[in-house]
């Protein structure tokens, strides 16, 4: 194995004596991790010069190998020490001449009555004037290790990407940062009033069951207790999406770090890093209003509307993290922000390294609010720019391929899908080696494609390469080891092969009740999948002892309003369905389509599922009439939402084209089952299974 080494030069004076040596333990536990896939990173301070030497060392030869180094950090706090400004000017030259060191400067926050020296003072305003070049605020260790991994990421991509987990930056599964310890969060009023909410509702939720487990048949004390797990489900997501934009944003101003900014923008970035969000987005907006007249002059003003299309980059990450705003305002206002960046960009010529951010930032926004057929026409464009410009052996490019291959999953396009999956995997093995979890991502979107193409021979060889990489990369209990059991089970359910299947969902029972606890969500998804299991195999007894256990934790933990419940809901309602107890089905079913309008709307799949449900019911009773009038409700919402090329939409055709097959009524059974077979056709193929159901439908009445 190649090995790839990264020398870090860190320079500060005695006062950071501590701050240097809890940095250089972080980077040498990196070092320790990532040394066996041939990334050695290794630091160099005066206490190792120190040791190495016994201070025999001259100033010169420090310098030299300053020169030498990938990375140069040097950290201020009130002092602007002799030899750490040289050291500094060494590397600016050495980086002037030759592309390397890259140069960083932090500069710890000062605390009540500590003061700049003038030497220091003098320092920074040299590098702002002179140099054209901004240091970078920390206040604590956490500050100082996300900064230097957000920078040092830049320059060595193979080690993959760092991400938000349980309030935890981490890089796989190494802990850089908590964002409780990150200005830009602590900081924060929206962040600290849920972190507040947060933390005393555990306490009045038990008190409520407390007195309701007394008084359990007072609705008072029901609707009370109901109102704080919705509250306390809403934060709950509130706050990780306002970590995530945080997160977000941070990473995004990172990339604009060793830039020559406006002095507004530099501003906006510095309000946002400290937690001053209303500033920062009040600086974001003098600044659309300027750009405008730029814009009108673009001749005269390129590099103006360039740095302008970064500071709407910006100002959309900032956007989305106003929690106070509905979600629905910021969706649209952010739309048009992006809508407008993009435009610029073409009419200015944006350069490549910054189109990439903009395709980058636009494509994610686009998938994650639900917009995919806008989403993928993004990613493509970000494919095609990656290709050119890095090549297509590049792991920014894998990304790209990776992120538009779920998008073509999710439209139900699966040849397209394996398509980029499979690209993003060749380079994967490549660059980040066949045992990363990276890689095993890879495997398990693939095994998901093919799962669902009905290919389930593909589908368990794909799932079970993944779950060989996570169980020996991150362990044997582990949530991913968990995930990729769950799965495999599902590919087996799928099957038919009821015994495999419950096999491997009990092993994800298992570690989730382990590593999460007897009741999390998760673990009552574990029970769930078990129920729907038994309901296959025709064992209802069990079904219902699993579903009413993931009832009961959802219940308790999310409340009677939420999705997953309406889903445990559901499930009951097609055991009993498959009893033929269909009083109880359908009691079962309005309790899931109930919340599912009320808290998704009455045009989310998931309601249209619950449509779909009810009518069957109706249908096994003979109903047609009833029957028919819910699948067309849940068709509908299906060719509004999925479009009317889609699977599920298909799945509403081919039911309507049973119903009236019953009826007697052939000539509407055949129109419906041919829509159904055009579509199947043409999205999943000749010989999908599902293909093949429809056509033994169509040929029974030819």
């Amino acid at each position: 194995m190649e090995q790839k080494t990264y020398n870090i030069f860190l320079a500060s004076s005695n006062e950071l004596r501590e701050d240097r040596i809890a940095f250089g333990d972080f980077i040498r536990h990196l070092d320790n991790i990532y040394e066996n896939r041939g990334i050695r990173i290794k630091l160099f301070k005066w206490e190792d010069y120190d040791a190495a030497y016994n201070d025999c060392r001259k100033q010169g030869e420090y310098n030299e190998n300053v020169k030498t180094s990938n990375m140069f950090l040097t950290l201020f706090s009130t002092i602007g020490g002799k030899y750490t400004i040289e050291e500094f000017n060494v590397a600016v030259e050495a980086y002037r001449k030759y592309r390397s060191p890259k140069v960083y400067v932090y500069c710890k926050t000062l605390q009540e009555g500590q003061e700049e020296t003038p030497a220091l003072k003098r320092f920074k305003n040299k590098l702002k004037k002179e140099l054209e070049y901004f240091w970078i605020n920390y206040s604590n260790q956490d500050n100082l290790q996300l900064h230097f991994m957000l920078q040092f990421l830049q320059v060595e991509n193979s080690m993959g990407s760092l991400k938000l987990d349980e309030g935890k930056v981490k890089l796989e599964e190494t802990t850089i940062a908590e964002v409780k310890n990150l200005p830009f969060a602590a900081n924060n009023k929206d962040y600290q009033r849920i972190s507040a909410e947060l933390s005393t509702l555990p306490k009045e939720i038990d008190n409520a069951r407390k007195f309701l487990d007394e008084h359990p048949d007072n609705e008072y004390l029901q609707v009370e207790l109901q109102k704080k797990l919705n509250r306390y489900n809403k934060l709950k997501d509130e706050f990780a999406q306002l970590q995530q934009t945080l997160f977000d944003t941070s990473q995004r101003i990172a990339t604009m770090q060793r830039e020559n900014l406006s002095d507004k923008l530099r501003r906006a970035t510095e309000a946002f890093e400290a937690g001053d969000l209303a500033g920062a987005n009040a600086l974001l907006r003098e600044i659309a209003n300027d750009a405008e007249r730029h814009y009108d002059n673009m001749n005269d003003n390129r590099a103006l509307v360039h740095q302008d299309i970064e500071a709407f980059l910006l100002q959309a990450k900032t956007k989305m993290a106003e929690v106070s705003t509905p979600i629905e305002e910021r969706i649209k206002e952010v739309h048009a922000i992006y809508v407008k960046a993009d435009q610029w960009a073409e009419d200015s010529a944006l350069p490549d390294d910054k189109l990439d951010r903009l395709l980058d930032d636009y494509s994610s926004f686009l998938y994650d609010y639900g917009k995919y057929k806008e989403a993928e026409q993004v990613y493509l464009r970000l494919v095609s720019l990656r290709e050119k410009v890095l090549g297509k052996n590049h792991s920014d490019t894998a990304e790209s391929y990776n992120d538009i291959g779920t998008t073509y999953d999710y439209l139900g396009d699966y040849t397209k899908a394996l398509e980029y999956h499979f690209k993003a995997l060749d380079i994967q093995e490549k660059v980040l080696g066949k045992e990363h979890p990276d890689t095993a991502t890879s495997y398990n979107n693939i095994g998901a494609v093919y799962d669902d193409q009905g290919d389930y021979t593909k589908a368990l060889e794909y799932y079970n390469k993944a779950v060989d990489i996570v169980k020996k990369v991150l362990g044997e209990e582990h949530p991913n080891t968990a995930s990729s059991y769950n799965n495999i089970g599902a590919v087996y359910k799928s099957q038919g092969d009821y015994t495999k299947a419950l096999e491997y969902y009990f092993k994800d029972l298992a570690i989730s009740e382990k590593v999460l606890g007897k009741e999390h969500p998760d673990t009552a998804t574990s029970y769930n999948n078990i129920g729907t299991t038994y309901d296959d195999r025709g064992d209802y007894s069990k079904a219902l002892e699993y579903y009413l256990k993931a009832l009961g934790i959802r219940e308790k933990v999310l409340g009677k309003e939420h999705p997953s419940t309406a889903t445990s809901y559901n499930n009951i309602g097609l055991t009993y369905k498959n009893q033929g107890d269909y009083t109880k089905a359908i009691d079962y079913y309005f309790k899931a389509l109930d919340i599912r309008e009320k808290v998704l709307g009455k045009e989310h799949p998931d309601t249209a599922a619950s449509y779909n449900n009810i009518g069957a019911v109706y249908d096994d009773q003979g109903d047609y009439t009833k029957a028919i009038d819910y699948y067309s409700k849940a068709l509908d919402i299906k060719e509004k939402v999925l479009g009317k090329e889609h699977p599920d939409t298909a799945i509403s055709y081919n039911n309507i084209g049973l119903t009236y097959k019953k009826k007697g009524d052939y000539p509407k059974a055949l129109e419906y089952y041919q829509k159904a077979l055009d579509i199947l056709e043409k999205v999943l193929g000749y010989n999908h299974p599902s293909t093949k159901i429809v056509r033994k439908n169509l040929n029974s009445i030819k």
